[in-house]
């Protein structure tokens, strides 16, 4: 697993060649596919496509740019 030092709770975990995945505090924030051309495809919390990017990295910040799910409140 790997840590964004820049992103408080984020972790991101390898499943598998060219595919990791995202979460925030526990929370699924989405996954990152590495395509047949070198590009690493985007995919937020509910599968639509969010970027395209030359950098995993990159993949990773847009994912992680956004803002966590507010939490429901219990009663």
């Amino acid at each position: 697993m790997t840590t964004d030092p820049n992103a408080a709770g984020v972790v991101w975990a390898r499943v598998e060649d060219g595919f990791h995945v995202g979460s925030r505090r526990g929370e699924f924030l989405g996954y990152i596919e590495r395509q047949s051309d070198g590009a690493f495809a985007a995919f937020d919390m509910h599968s639509r496509p969010a970027g395209r990017f030359a950098v995993i990295t990159h993949a990773m910040s847009a994912l992680t740019a956004q803002p966590p799910r507010p939490h429901p409140v219990r009663r």
